[in-house]
């Protein structure tokens, strides 16, 4: 036997990846760093462990993670056509994080899961005591104010993160497994988490709430009206708390109201016309070049159709920012970047997210409810070439992707 076999033999891989994906989930609201290092980590042990033929019949037997590779391998194959981007390189560093979701998939444990969603809530539970502690002036911290009590990343990521834990913690409250004394500390999580959604700008995780909130009701209660009248009477209760209380969420609304105006007005230089601009940019860039402008490219494409066409609904500012940004929206991006056959697949993995079988109720509720919020929020933000969305989307699939393959193993034996 060699060293390295006998190395191997003496160690616990399940208690390691275990206690890595634990430290990976408790870290991923809180530090890019250690973010990236504990991936590193997941990536090196999964190698030096082996047994690929069990690892890859896994992932064969899997329908989401069939579609998440399907998804990656097309995205390299544009590669084929991409001329030159200087968002290339940043685009493949960032696809190295989903070799992580493949780990998680194959190595952790189903009854692991929930420990691990615990360590998630932690650590965003810590970010929460520092987030209100910048909004109260109590301290400083990073780039964070009273404004935009964002410690760790930027505000919109992070209503994400808020509109996520906000969802899993209400239909924890729904749920009958917990008892009365946890659900008195969950409701009190709820309330500090759904109010710092709207202490904070970022208006994209609101957004997705309202649509969580309505998906909430009908899982517990089927598409009845009864389940309309909590969700309607769930939104009101929240929205208007937050307009009464928060002063930057009024001040959104406010601008969201001026927008739309301009919009009417066929002016889209606001933020909100901006996102409708390149729609119709994208849809030009589209004819162009149905099967996309190759990985990392959507700033080339946008800069193509600037200067082919004359956008007179966009002032010269305007035109300049978009430019050199990505669409704001991660549709859009895919057909920019891999054109049809990209958006069909990323399609195709929203789908197979939602059909795949859980066993365990729980989970699979907050399997919908994490798609629907993580894809609700795409149409806002392209989520997936950000650091700390991208490996939000990378754990939860990751979880989810276990419970399925579990499942199948069972049912098969």
């Amino acid at each position: 036997m060699t060293y390295i076999q006998q190395l191997r033999s003496t160690l616990n891989f399940e208690k390691i990846f275990f206690v890595l994906v634990i430290v990976f989930a408790f870290i991923i609201p809180l530090s890019r760093a250690l973010i990236s290092l504990i991936t590193v980590l997941l990536i090196l042990f999964w190698l030096f462990e082996g047994d690929f033929k069990n690892k890859f019949k896994k992932i064969k037997d899997n329908r989401v993670l069939i579609a998440i590779t399907l998804f990656i391998l097309w995205n390299f194959i544009t590669l084929l056509w991409t001329d030159y981007s200087g968002n290339l390189s940043r685009t493949i560093r960032l696809n190295f994080y989903l070799i992580a979701l493949f780990v998680i998939a194959t190595s952790i444990k189903r009854e692991q899961i929930k420990p691990i969603i615990t360590a998630f809530l932690s650590g965003m539970f810590i970010s929460e005591i520092i987030a209100y502690g910048v909004f109260f002036e109590f301290w400083s911290f990073k780039h964070a104010t009273p404004v935009t009590p964002s410690p760790f990343m930027m505000h919109m990521d992070y209503s994400v993160f808020l509109a996520f834990s906000s969802m899993l913690l209400l239909n924890r409250l729904f749920s009958s497994i917990y008892s009365l004394k946890e659900k008195l500390f969950i409701a009190f999580f709820f309330f500090t988490v759904t109010g710092n959604l709207f202490l904070s700008t970022g208006r994209t995780g609101q957004v997705a709430l309202i649509a969580a909130i309505f998906v909430l009701s009908f899982i517990h209660y089927r598409l009845t009206i009864k389940s309309f009248f909590i969700s309607t009477l769930l939104l009101i209760t929240i929205f208007s708390s937050a307009y009464s209380l928060s002063d930057s969420f009024v001040m959104r609304v406010d601008n969201t109201k001026h927008d739309v105006t301009n919009i009417v007005n066929n002016n889209l230089n606001g933020p909100w016309g901006v996102r409708l601009a390149y729609w119709i940019i994208t849809y030009d860039a589209f004819r162009s070049h149905p099967f996309g402008n190759g990985l990392g490219n959507y700033s080339q494409a946008i800069q193509e159709q600037l200067k082919q066409h004359n956008y007179n609904f966009l002032n010269d500012g305007r035109k300049k920012f978009m430019s050199n940004l990505h669409p704001h929206n991660q549709y859009l991006l895919i057909i920019l970047d891999t054109g049809f056959v990209g958006f069909l697949l990323f399609l195709n993995i929203i789908y197979q997210m939602l059909i795949f079988k859980i066993k365990e109720k729980e989970i699979k509720e907050i399997s919908i409810l994490f798609t629907t919020i993580f894809f609700v929020s795409c149409f806002a933000e392209p989520l997936l070439i950000k650091q700390f969305t991208l490996v939000l989307f990378v754990l939860f699939m990751g979880l989810f992707s276990i419970t399925d393959s579990k499942i199948k193993e069972v049912s098969s034996s």
